[in-house]
C-alpha cells in the first residue's frame, strides 16, 4: 500500500492535496493510497518516523524550520524516499536547488491542474518502485555472487585437493617405481631382507612396517623383519595369510604371491588406513614377492655355481692333491684380511668366492694365462662381475712387473692385492716354510711384489690364526 506524506502549515490546502491524491486509489497500477497530513517541518520529521512514507509532498515554506533541512532529515532516515517540494513562483530557485540535494521534483503551488498532482506523484511512486525493484535485484544479485563465490571457493579447495592426491600419488607412484627396480637389482637375500622394512615404510608414508615369510620345514608364518612402530616383533606368526590387500585396524595387511604360490606377508602400520592405500601396498607387496623369489633362485643358482667349481677342484685333486685345501685357505685369508681392513660384509665375501676361484685358471689352463682363464670362468655369471677384476690381476705386482697387464700400485684393484698376499703366503706355508718365515718374505716383498698397507694387515690376521 502506497503511504504519502503532505507537509504544509496552510492546513485546508494540505487536505485538498490529500483528496486528490487519494484518487489514485482508483488506479489499478497504484492500488490503495495512504495518506497523512503535518503542519510544521518538525511534526513532519515526526510523522516520517512513524508513518514511513513512500511519497512526500513538502513544502518549502513552513512556520519552524526550513523545507530543505525537512528534506535533508528525511533523506537521512530513508534515502530512498521521493520528495516532492512545492513551492510558489517566488522560491523557484530554492526548489530547483532542493532537487540538487536530492528532491525527486518540485511543483508550483498553485497546481495547474489536478491531473499534474497525480501524475507527478503516481510518477514519483513508480521511481520509488523501481528503486525498490533495483535494490531488490542488486540484493539477489549479490546474494547470487556470494553463492557462487562461495561455490567456486569449495570447488577450488576440492581441485586443490584433488590437485595434492593426484600430486602425491604420482610421487608415490614414482617411489615405488624407484624402489622396485632398487629390489630388482639386489640379489642378495640377506641385503634384500634388510632393505625392505625400512625403505618400504618411506615409500608408503607408514609408521612402521613388518615381514612375514612362511617357513617351509615349520609351516609357520614368521616376522623376520620389523621396522618403526607397529606392534610387532620379531618372530612373531600368524595362523593365515590373506589371499588379498585387507584393512584391519591401523594395519594394512597384504599377501607376497607369485606364480608359484604365496611366500608371506607384510603388514604396513598408518595412522588412518583408508581405501585407497590397498593399491599401493598390494604393488609393493608383489614387487617385494618378486625380489625376495628371485633373490631365492639366484642364491639357488650361486650354489650350484660355487658347487661346480669345487666340482673342478676335487678332479684337479687327481693331479694335485693340495689345490682344493689351498683354495679353500687362500679365500679365508682375504676375506679376513677385508674385514680387517674395514671393507663391507659384501666385499669380504666376494674376496671368499675370489679366492675359491682364483686357481680355477690352472686346472683348466696350464700356460701363464691362468688369470686371465680364471676371469672367463667367473664372466657368465652376474654376481660374480665385480670379481673379474680381481681374478684378471691377482698376479701382477706392486712394482709393475707382473701380468697379464702389467699393471702397478693402486692402479691393481684392492681385491686382488688382497689376493696375491694371501696366495703368497698359503704357498710358503704350503711349501713347508714356518709362520715367520713366510712372514718374513711378505715383509721383503713390500712395496716390489705386494701391497705394503696389505702386507700389515694381513701380518695381523695370520697372527691370530
Amino acid at each position: 500500500m502506497p503511504r504519502i506524506l503532505i507537509v504544509d502549515d496552510e492546513e485546508t490546502l494540505a487536505k485538498f492535496i490529500e483528496k486528490i491524491v487519494s484518487e489514485l486509489s482508483e488506479d489499478a497500477l497504484v492500488g490503495e493510497v495512504e495518506t497523512k497530513i503535518a503542519t510544521t517541518g518538525n511534526d513532519g520529521i515526526k510523522a516520517a518516523e512513524e508513518f514511513m512514507p513512500d511519497v512526500v509532498l513538502l513544502d518549502i515554506k513552513l512556520p519552524d524550520i526550513s523545507g530543505i533541512e525537512v528534506l535533508s532529515r528525511l533523506k537521512e532516515m530513508d534515502e530512498d524516499v521521493q520528495v516532492i517540494m512545492m513551492t510558489g513562483f517566488a522560491s523557484l530557485e530554492t526548489a530547483v536547488a532542493a532537487v540538487r540535494e536530492g528532491a525527486y521534483d518540485y511543483i508550483n503551488k498553485p497546481f495547474e491542474s489536478d491531473e499534474q498532482l497525480k501524475n507527478i506523484v503516481k510518477n514519483a511512486l513508480e521511481r520509488r518502485d523501481l528503486i525498490r525493484e533495483r535494490k531488490t535485484l542488486l540484493a539477489e544479485l549479490a546474494e547470487a555472487n556470494e553463492k557462487l563465490e562461495e561455490a567456486n571457493k569449495i570447488l577450488q579447495e576440492k581441485k586443490a585437493l584433488v590437485d595434492k592426491e593426484l600430486e602425491e600419488k604420482i610421487e608415490q607412484l614414482a617411489r615405488l617405481n624407484e624402489f622396485t627396480h632398487k629390489l630388482s637389482q639386489e640379489l642378495d637375500l640377506k641385503n634384500l631382507l634388510d632393505l625392505i622394512p625400512e625403505e618400504g615404510a618411506k615409500v608408503l608414508n607408514a609408521k612402521g612396517f613388518a615381514l612375514f615369510l612362511r617357513e617351509k620345514e615349520k609351516n609357520e608364518v614368521v616376522a623376520k623383519k620389523v621396522y618403526g612402530e607397529i606392534g610387532i616383533k620379531v618372530g612373531d606368526k600368524i595362523k593365515s595369510i590373506p589371499n588379498k590387500a585387507k584393512i584391519d585396524g591401523n594395519l594394512i595387511w597384504a599377501p607376497l604371491s607369485t606364480h608359484k604360490g604365496t611366500l608371506g606377508a607384510i603388514a604396513v602400520a598408518m595412522e588412518e588406513p583408508k581405501e585407497k592405500d590397498l593399491d599401493p601396498v598390494s604393488i609393493l607387496a608383489s614387487s617385494i614377492a618378486i625380489a625376495i623369489n628371485n633373490a631365492r633362485l639366484f642364491d639357488t643358482l650361486r650354489r650350484s655355481y660355487i658347487e661346480s667349481i669345487l666340482s673342478l677342484l676335487l678332479i684337479q685333486e687327481s693331479k694335485d692333491p693340495k689345490i682344493k685345501e689351498h683354495s679353500f685357505r687362500v679365500a679365508e685369508y682375504a676375506a679376513l684380511t677385508a674385514e680387517e681392513m674395514g671393507l663391507s660384509e659384501e666385499d669380504a665375501r666376494l674376496l671368499r668366492y675370489a679366492g675359491l676361484l682364483h686357481d680355477i685358471g690352472k686346472v683348466l689352463e696350464e700356460k701363464i694365462e691362468f688369470p686371465i682363464v680364471a676371469e672367463k670362468v667367473a664372466s657368465p655369471m652376474r654376481w660374480l662381475e665385480r670379481a673379474r677384476p680381481i681374478l684378471r690381476h691377482q698376479a701382477e705386482r706392486y712394482d709393475g712387473k707382473g701380468y697379464p697387464d702389467g699393471l702397478s700400485g693402486e692402479d691393481i684393484p684392492l681385491g686382488a692385492r688382497i689376493i696375491a698376499v694371501a696366495n703368497a703366503y698359503v704357498e710358503d706355508i704350503e711349501s713347508g716354510m714356518s709362520r715367520e718365515d713366510a712372514l718374513r718374505h711378505l715383509e721383503e716383498e713390500k712395496g716390489k711384489a705386494f701391497d705394503p698397507q696389505v702386507v700389515e694387515v694381513f701380518k695381523k690376521v695370520a697372527g691370530r690364526k
